[in-house]
């Protein structure tokens, strides 16, 4: 009887200690739970703080959207989805061409970008010179930040800046010696898309462009026949309206606007939907803030902008990506940085432009 009373109270002891233990043990699990979202939280405090930008977007670029064509007023990928492009311009190849490398192209991707603008100046018209005067020099840089762009998985948007020369029929020659090189090399790549002349100027008159147009596209055609192709309008790109009078002949067209806050009004809404309802697709392909003029308060009209901007969809490229001593300046002129830029490398324009890349 003892005997067996001892094998009770033995068998009684080690089922406590076995509870004791499972307790603990789910003690301990819990703890540990805990530990991890206390760690998570820390965490997530502590990316936002250090304003960590939201990492790359593997489905929203060249390979998830193929090949672009326009239909009515949208861009619309191999899928037929429509498509928003957004993404940061290079300041002038010959003088800022360091931020063309891959990692910064990479990091604007990190903040939400799927498209690439490299400005290439034609001829700036202040003796710095452009493709007419170092041709050499500057198709060399385009083709590097192109082939940078395409290997980011990003679409390059081939710029042919002209500016200081007002009227593109200036160097008409020129710019179909340039575009049926790039046509000629690029033509079957999807990435590609073509703008022919940044921001007409001066007395250039609508009839002006659509001549120029109707040299630049049928070279362009020849080498890349259904690659998107975006024209500039009078104005500095900013006369949008003038367009409708008569719209170019051609698939695949879109019609470059130009937006600055700080410079310009908030007509740009009346501006962009009036094209709209007559089938005129728009594509900005350069805007940005100007506080010089327009103080404190064209921020927020910057910021309105985007908002506009990512809210119907219409693709954008921001004004600039350099360390320029300027007020259009994304990164700040002390900044010695190509990637991992954080909060305080950016100007107060530039936090704005870089936000806009994470559309809606």
């Amino acid at each position: 009887m003892k005997k067996k009373k001892g094998i009770l109270l033995l068998l009684f002891i080690t089922i406590f200690l076995c509870v004791l233990c499972l307790i603990e043990y789910a003690l301990l699990c819990k703890s540990r739970e805990q530990n991890r979202k206390l760690q998570s939280d820390e965490i997530q405090q502590i990316r936002k703080a250090a304003n960590v930008p939201k990492q790359d977007v593997s489905e929203d670029g060249v390979k998830a959207h193929g090949k672009l064509t326009v239909k009515g007023i949208n861009l619309i990928d191999e899928k037929g989805n429509k498509v928003q492009l957004r993404g940061m311009s290079s300041h002038g190849l010959l003088w800022y061409p360091e931020y063309t490398n891959y990692s910064s192209i990479c990091e604007t991707k990190k903040w939400g970008a799927n498209m690439f603008r490299i400005a290439m100046y034609s001829d700036d018209g202040n003796g710095e010179g452009g493709y007419v005067q170092n041709p050499d020099l500057s198709w060399k840089l385009m083709q590097a930040a192109i082939e940078n762009t395409l290997a980011a998985d990003m679409y390059a948007l081939v710029d042919w800046h002209m500016l200081g020369e007002q009227n593109p029929l200036n160097n008409v020659e020129k710019a179909k010696e340039f575009f049926s090189e790039v046509s000629a090399l690029y033509g079957k790549k999807d990435g590609i898309i073509y703008e022919i002349c940044n921001e007409p100027n001066g007395d250039t008159t609508w009839e002006d462009i659509v001549e120029y147009a109707n040299q630049i596209i049928p070279v362009i055609r020849a080498n890349a026949p259904d690659a998107v192709i975006l024209v500039g309008t009078p104005d500095y790109s900013y006369s949008i309206t003038k367009v409708k009078k008569d719209a170019l002949p051609y698939s695949n067209l879109m019609y470059s606007y130009h937006f600055y806050a700080g410079q310009y009004d908030s007509a740009y809404k009346n501006m962009i939907e009036d094209c709209q309802k007559d089938g005129i697709p728009i594509f900005v392909s350069e805007w940005g803030i100007n506080t010089e003029q327009g103080g404190q308060d064209a921020l927020k009209q910057g910021e309105n902008f985007a908002s506009y901007l990512n809210q119907k969809g219409i693709s954008f490229a921001a004004w600039s990506l350099s360390n320029k001593d300027e007020v259009f300046s994304a990164l700040q002129s002390d900044c010695k940085k190509y990637s991992g830029w954080k909060e305080k490398d950016l100007t107060e324009v530039g936090r704005i432009l870089f936000s806009a890349l994470g559309g809606k």
